[in-house]
């Protein structure tokens, strides 16, 4: 019960941070492979989806936040979606879940159309620095 009331404590920030740092290369590998889920992980009173599942859910929740990052250790520009723990509380009591765990979400959702994501996906990583490594080089 204490480590329960310890984990809300944490800033939604903080738990995003632990998440990437402990899972980011899980979390890739499934977003390769996904074709009809959103899977979304919990960050506190925030829950997040990540490339291909980050558009399945932008596309389900039109007022989501979008942000899309570089993160190091990764080579390409990931897209990060987030809504609320109450705006998914509402979806979920007319939709079922295929897990509803404290942390893991698993949402199913129509075939995933390809090439709407890619060119989603370049809009929103558009504008972003090649990669860190590039950027602290071109400013020598």
């Amino acid at each position: 019960m204490r480590e329960e009331r310890e984990g809300c404590d944490v800033p939604s920030g903080i738990r995003l941070m632990n998440l990437l740092r402990a899972r980011l290369a899980e979390i890739m590998d499934r977003e390769r492979a996904n074709r009809n889920a959103i899977h979304l992980y919990c960050t506190g009173s925030y829950w997040v989806a990540f490339e291909r599942s980050a558009y399945q859910l932008r596309r389900a929740f039109p007022d989501s936040e979008t942000m899309p990052m570089r993160l190091f250790g990764y080579p390409f520009p990931v897209v990060m979606v987030s809504v609320t723990d109450r705006s998914l509380r509402a979806y979920a009591r007319a939709h079922i879940l295929k897990k509803d765990e404290k942390d893991y979400k698993l949402l199913t959702v129509p075939g995933l159309p390809i090439a709407a994501y890619r060119e989603w996906h370049a809009g929103e990583v558009e504008g972003l620095p090649a990669s860190r490594l590039e950027w602290s080089d071109q400013a020598k």
